[in-house]
């Protein structure tokens, strides 16, 4: 049922020729600073850089290729090129007390990146650790529920819009554009055919390689090894540049086309992005303290920190979740077609005296949702104004409304100005961003004594009270 709301918006954009907006919100922060970041990479070279292309939104890219990024020293160099613009976008950001913001073309170039930041960190040279531990930042980021500071922008845009293509073909960005803004007048499905054979990820189509690059590459190194002049090798390296020019650029233009879409008047204010904007200036300052004061990033993690980063991650995914279904209506709406969130209509307020001056509150709701995700015990708060909490005491289907019964929590004062016949969403209580230091303290008190399955010492035998049978098969067999 989740998925109805994204089901039936791919039929109509199938129907329509064009993508249609499944949201009316904007579901991004979208730094005003953000640099766009296109590499490519050889092929068979997956954590090579063959071209990079860099620029802020609304400005042309700065461009930097290699002849061959198999010889270290030339794809050091264009590493070299990238790093003073990091660090000064970097310093840039933390004084203004704000995150910086990476966008990619594709969840393949996200992933790209982040596999470059593991490799750089462990070279030789310094200033290329460097730059693979500021990539790091976005790395490590990036698979955190409510994260902004690494955005693909197919990801972006299928947040935005639903297509009438599989959610697999969403991840070229050209395909995805086209069907956003479909050319007038031409059938939509050989646009993006059109589209799709421009490439759109990190590495570049193999026919281009086989007839073009590969040759190119070939008469580079002929020259150098036969003493050619430098002029000559010059020409070689300007021929291999143009060449992957032609490549790079389309991918640059259309992630800015992306970010332009994405930034358009028609995207209403969502007041949730405040917060997660708000806690990636947080994380990013605390990354950047850990640098200064010099701590290690290490290539995998040890049990405990893995643990932390865990409890981290579903501490991220419950706010964002909560934080989402109180501001953006889109994700509000999905959750009352999944059952994630009860909207219900309030039929009983009854009052029931404790003791002298202490009385408690219950509750009898209705819904029409045959959906819902409730047990009895859950703890429900109101998504909107008047805020207060209660208790599922008891869930029944009759007919086709659902019944509940349930004890008010919080917000007694509230209920005693309220009437049945109102209708309020109920799901998760309010976000807690800051509520991450007690969990990593349970945590650390449950690892104070590291388990036997994540160390080097085994647990010590117990002997076995019963003998073995002899037919080991037969005697499980047995207990059937």
């Amino acid at each position: 049922m989740g998925d109805l709301v994204n089901v039936v918006a791919r039929v109509r954009a199938l129907q329509n020729g064009r993508a249609v907006p499944v949201v009316s919100q904007r579901q991004v922060v979208i730094q005003p600073h953000a640099r766009i970041l296109t590499l490519l990479a050889m092929a068979g070279e997956d954590t090579s850089v063959h071209a990079a292309a860099l620029g802020r939104f609304g400005e042309p890219p700065q461009i930097n290729v290699v002849a061959d990024p198999r010889r270290r020293d030339d794809q050091y160099d264009l590493l070299r090129w990238l790093l003073p613009q990091f660090e000064a976008y970097y310093a840039e950001c933390r004084a203004a007390a704000t995150f910086p913001q990476i966008w990619v073309a594709s969840t393949g170039a996200l992933g790209h990146l982040d596999t470059l930041a593991d490799r750089l960190r462990f070279t030789d040279e310094q200033d290329i650790q460097r730059l693979g531990t500021l990539w790091t930042y976005a790395g490590e980021r990036s698979p955190v529920a409510g994260q902004q500071a690494l955005i693909s922008a197919t990801a972006a845009l299928r947040a935005h819009y639903a297509t009438g293509q599989q959610e697999s073909e969403d991840e070229h960005l050209g395909s995805v554009l086209t069907w956003i803004e479909p050319p007038a007048g031409r059938d939509i499905f050989a646009a993006v055919a059109a589209a799709e054979a421009q490439p759109m990820g990190v590495k570049t189509d193999p026919r281009f390689d086989r007839n073009a690059l590969q040759p190119a590459i070939e008469d580079f190194h002929a020259a150098r090894n036969s003493g050619q002049p430098a002029s000559v090798i010059a020409f070689h390296q300007t021929r291999i540049q143009q060449l992957l020019e032609g490549v790079i650029r389309p991918i640059y233009a259309n992630t800015q086309r992306a970010i332009a879409l994405l930034t358009a008047t028609r995207w209403q204010a969502n007041p949730s992005l405040d917060a997660l904007a708000q806690q990636e200036s947080d994380e990013f300052e605390r990354f950047m303290g850990g640098r200064d004061d010099g701590h290690f990033l290490p290539y995998h993690d040890k049990p405990k920190a893995a643990a932390m980063k865990i409890v981290a991650r579903e501490h991220a995914v419950t706010n964002f979740d909560a934080g989402m279904l109180r501001h953006d209506r889109a994700a509000r709406e999905k959750g009352v077609v999944n059952g994630s969130v009860l909207r219900a209509q309030i039929a009983v307020i009854a009052e029931e005296k404790v003791r002298p001056r202490l009385f408690e509150y219950h509750l009898e709701l209705t819904s029409y949702q045959d959906s819902l995700h409730l047990r009895s015990g859950d703890v429900l708060w109101t998504l909107d104004d008047p805020k207060f909490s209660l208790r599922i005491d008891t869930v029944e289907r009759r007919g086709p409304f659902t019944w509940i019964e349930a004890t008010v929590g919080t917000g007694k004062n509230t209920i005693k100005k309220m009437t049945s016949g109102l209708t309020l969403d109920f799901g998760p209580p309010a976000p807690d961003w800051r509520g991450i230091g007690n969990e990593l303290g349970q945590m650390k008190k449950r690892l104070t004594y590291e388990p036997w399955t994540h160390g080097e010492t085994l647990p010590a035998a117990v002997s076995v009270a019963k003998p073995m049978p002899p037919n080991l098969l037969a005697a499980v067999e047995s207990l059937t």
